[in-house]
């Protein structure tokens, strides 16, 4: 008997922490959501009025152009994969290239075309391969977007 009484205070008291320790929260806009599957990060580099100097930065930096409303954006990588997308920054910050990162949804065609490219990614070690990959992705993006 006293020693059912006393796992009984030991559960009472351990519920009594738990209660003290845990977060409660009232505000229902930091409820947690799932992430979109077809949400991804695009990198930018710039903005550009004609196409030329669209082209030459893109070509510099490894990167693709895409008209958009009478303006041409470089973009230099399109990743999901949080492994990858922290590789990218650290590769541009390394480098001193300047980015965005911009929040986009992509169509199911590309993401499966992207799954499988970061996959790849994720088992690649070399920074030459990953780039390499990363190359594909955008000309994968470019042909399917453009057309």
């Amino acid at each position: 008997m006293k020693q059912n009484i006393y796992i009984i205070c030991l559960v009472v008291f351990s519920i009594f922490i738990v209660a003290l320790f845990m977060e409660v929260t009232e505000d229902k806009e930091i409820i947690p959501v799932m992430i979109d599957s077809n949400s991804a990060k695009l990198f930018k580099t710039g903005t550009y009025n004609t196409k030329d100097e669209a082209e030459k930065e893109a070509s510099l930096k490894k990167g693709i152009v895409m008209e958009e409303n009478d303006t041409y954006n470089v973009y230099i990588s399109i990743l999901k994969n949080a492994s990858n997308i922290e590789r990218m920054i650290n590769y541009l910050d390394e480098n001193n290239i300047y980015y965005n990162l911009i929040d986009i949804q992509l169509d199911s065609e590309f993401v499966e075309t992207l799954n499988k490219y970061e996959e790849l990614m994720n088992n690649s070690t070399s920074t030459v391969a990953f780039l390499q990959l990363n190359k594909k992705i955008l000309e994968r993006y470019a042909f399917i977007y453009e057309s």
